[in-house]
C-alpha cells in the first residue's frame, strides 16, 4: 500500500500550460463535442437497444467514436473508428477476453454498466454522496503541448437545489498519492474559463439533459481506490484536509460483477 504524504498538488505550472495552449485545447474540445453529437444523432441512436444487449456503449473522443465493452469478461475492450456505415457489422463481431486481470478496467466497466442500466445515473454514487450523479463519458484525453490531461470518468453532479457541476473521477487498483495529482490536474482544464462552456455543452449532449449549471466555475473530484480494513489507523487518509472538493471512496471486489463502495471520511470526522 502506498501512503499519502504532504503533496503540493498544484504549483501553477500545469494551469499555466493550459492557458498557453488554450486555442489548441478548445479545438480538441470542439472535436469531442462533434463526436458526441454524432453519437446522439438519430442514425446512431437506432442501434441503442442492440448496443445495450451486447453491453457496448459508444465513447466519443477527439479522433472519433469507439464502441466500448462494459462486460466483465471484456472490460474496456472495443472497436475504434466507428461510423454509421460500419456500426452494424461491428456489432456482429466478438471480443476476446484479456489474458491478464485488469482490476481498474473491470471497476470502470461496472460503473458504466450501472449508469447504462439507470438511464445514465450512477445511483451507486448517489447513495454515498447524495444528489444526482450523471455519467458523461470516460477515458477523456486532451493534449497540452508535451503534456496530456486525462480523466478516467467525467460526471455531472446535481445538488439538492438542482444546480449542476462537473466532476472528474479517477479509479485505481492501488492506493497511490499520484491519483490525487491526476484529479487536480484535470480539474485545471475543467475549471478554465475559456473551456468550461464547451465542457458543459459536451455534458449536455452526452446525457441528453439541459442542466441548470452552477454559476460558480468550481468542479468536484472523486478518487475511487481499494478500501482498507481500518480507516482509523490508515495514514493514507490523514491528509484529506488538503484536498478541497474531492470525495474519497474505497471499493471492495465482492465477486463476479459486484462491488461494495464506501465513502472514506477524514480521520476524526463523523
Amino acid at each position: 500500500m502506498v501512503f499519502m504524504t504532504d503533496l503540493s498538488l498544484n504549483d501553477g505550472s500545469f494551469e499555466s500550460s493550459i492557458l498557453q495552449n488554450l486555442p489548441v485545447l478548445l479545438e480538441q474540445l470542439e472535436k469531442l463535442v462533434k463526436s458526441a453529437k454524432r453519437i446522439r444523432s438519430e442514425s446512431f441512436q437506432a442501434f441503442e437497444d442492440e448496443l445495450l444487449r451486447k453491453l457496448l456503449w459508444l465513447r466519443p473522443s477527439v479522433n472519433g467514436i469507439s464502441a466500448i465493452s462494459c462486460c466483465e469478461n471484456t472490460p474496456q475492450l472495443g472497436f475504434s473508428k466507428i461510423s454509421i456505415r460500419n456500426l452494424g457489422t461491428t456489432l456482429e463481431k466478438d471480443l476476446t477476453s484479456p489474458k491478464r486481470r485488469t482490476p481498474e478496467k473491470r471497476l470502470q466497466s461496472w460503473l458504466i454498466h450501472q449508469a447504462l442500466k439507470s438511464g445514465g445515473r450512477l445511483k451507486v454514487l448517489e447513495d454515498l454522496l447524495g444528489g444526482q450523479y450523471w455519467f458523461v463519458s470516460d477515458e477523456i484525453a486532451l493534449k497540452t503541448g508535451s503534456k496530456k490531461v486525462v480523466a478516467d470518468m467525467l460526471l455531472v453532479r446535481v445538488d439538492c437545489e438542482g444546480m449542476a457541476s462537473l466532476v472528474n473521477a479517477e479509479l485505481k487498483s492501488k492506493r497511490s498519492m499520484e491519483t490525487f495529482r491526476q484529479v487536480i490536474s484535470f480539474r485545471d482544464a475543467l475549471e478554465c474559463p475559456g473551456l468550461q462552456k464547451s465542457w458543459r455543452e459536451f455534458a449536455n449532449v452526452m446525457t441528453g439533459k439541459s442542466f441548470q449549471w452552477n454559476p460558480s466555475e468550481e468542479t468536484r473530484g472523486i478518487v475511487i481506490w481499494p478500501a482498507v480494513e481500518n480507516l482509523t489507523h490508515a495514514r493514507a487518509n490523514t491528509k484529506r484536509k488538503d484536498y478541497e472538493r474531492l470525495d474519497l471512496i474505497g471499493y471492495e471486489d465482492s465477486g463476479p460483477n459486484a462491488y461494495i463502495l464506501e465513502i472514506e471520511k477524514p480521520v476524526g470526522k463523523a
